[in-house]
């Protein structure tokens, strides 16, 4: 029925000029949803999302705030799976708009707050921070430290400058001697180092590298597990390589760089390791005999299943979802309950235990990393679980709403 089209068109314009009556309103979120991935609907949407947009009516960062609150909002039996991509961008566009036809960004924060979990002592988001391990077994706290030299080791300066962890060879640099340091950031952590050789590395929360303080010989090598994402300063003199270890310090498997970008995933209550490549190319060398190395480019993942390392699977990447992370955000598409509780387990320091089975719901949006907890959780219980506190305020107890 081609009417469909002509109608939206009317209500579209009348929605244009702030004068839809509440039947219309209705009526207009109506035939979005059921038509929502025809092409004239999507153009007129995109069209005055774009118009938006040039006169600069409505901030970018509330505009993006507004967003992921109605993504993560938006109850789930409103779309089916299939439609749920086509539509997203679209439904978002129209509630963005519509909540500005009726007042702007105030009108929709002083009406949708989203409700507090009762019980759940309100827990900051994690913030930058991580333990430093020197070569003697001597640990410094990097959480406050101002800027300056943190330590002196054979010739070797470790340095804070404006939040991360670099080194600077001294002229009493001793050849040949290799010192090893080790940084970890605890649960509820993030921190930023640049490796001797310029290479930047981002860790996220619960995860430890140990690396040399000089790199000498014809490699640069280090081990990882956690997840990071790296940047790779060229050398094609000495190949850069990852080596993501398990809980009992072997080498599960080797990424080897040249001036390229990519993340490591190797956290240990995950049943794989998943390396992601951004820019550059990569190989990947599963740590067992004869293994061969499978070589990525840019948007692609590898997957390599802890309990059988000779299972390397290569994938298309959601790196928006996978740099979700570094780029201060929770990225929730198309995420099982329980992958969704580790990020949060991680990030706010918490644990999280399940009262019966684990519920079987899968997540769409994302929320900022700045987010407290409460807020967090807020938005997750529109979806059909409840959480309560335990063990002194420690601990989210997760079951579904009866």
């Amino acid at each position: 029925m081609e009417d469909y089209r002509a109608r939206f068109a009317q209500l579209h314009q009348l929605w244009s000029i702030q004068s839809l009556s509440a039947a219309e309103q209705e009526e207009y979120v109506a035939l979005l949803e059921q038509y929502g991935e025809a092409d004239a609907l999507g153009a007129m949407l995109d069209d005055s999302w774009d118009t938006v947009e040039d006169e600069g009516t409505f901030a970018a960062s509330d505009k993006a705030a507004l967003a992921r609150r109605i993504i993560s909002a938006a109850p789930p039996e409103r779309f089916t799976t299939t439609r749920i991509h086509l539509l997203r961008r679209w439904w978002v566009a129209a509630a963005v708009l519509f909540v500005i036809a009726l007042g702007g960004w105030q009108y929709y924060v002083y009406t949708h707050q989203v409700a507090p979990v009762m019980g759940v002592t309100d827990i900051a988001p994690g913030d930058n921070g991580a333990i430093l391990t020197l070569g003697d077994g001597s640990q410094v706290v990097l959480d406050s430290l101002s800027d300056g030299i943190v330590a002196k080791q054979h010739g070797t300066n470790a340095v804070i400058s404006k939040g991360q962890l670099a080194y600077e060879a001294t002229a009493g640099q001793q050849n040949g001697e290799v010192v090893y340091n080790k940084m970890s950031t605890p649960r509820g952590k993030q921190f930023q180092l640049i490796l001797p050789d310029g290479t930047k590395v981002w860790l996220n929360a619960a995860t430890a590298i140990r690396y040399p303080t000089a790199f000498t010989g014809n490699e640069r090598s280090v081990e990882v597990s956690g997840e990071a994402y790296f940047e790779v300063a060229p050398d094609k003199s000495k190949p850069f390589r990852v080596h993501f270890i398990s809980a009992e310090g072997r080498r599960q498997g080797t990424v080897q760089a040249l001036g390229t970008s990519f993340n490591v995933c190797a956290y240990q209550d995950d049943l794989a390791a998943k390396i992601t490549l951004l820019d550059g190319k990569v190989l990947i060398t599963p740590s067992l005999a004869d293994s061969k190395g499978t070589i990525l480019v840019p948007g692609q993942q590898a997957a390599l299943t802890y309990r059988q390392l000779a299972n390397l699977k290569v994938q298309t990447a959601d790196t928006s979802r996978v740099m979700a992370w570094k780029n201060g955000m929770l990225n929730l598409h198309n995420m099982a309950l329980a992958e969704v509780m580790k990020q949060i387990s991680r990030w706010y320091n918490i644990d999280v235990v399940y009262e019966g089975n684990i519920p079987d719901i899968t997540f769409w949006g994302e929320i900022s990393r700045s987010e407290h907890l409460s807020t967090v959780l807020g938005f997750m219980e529109e979806s059909g679980i409840k959480f309560s506190i335990g063990d002194g305020g420690r601990q989210i107890i997760v079951k579904k709403s009866n």
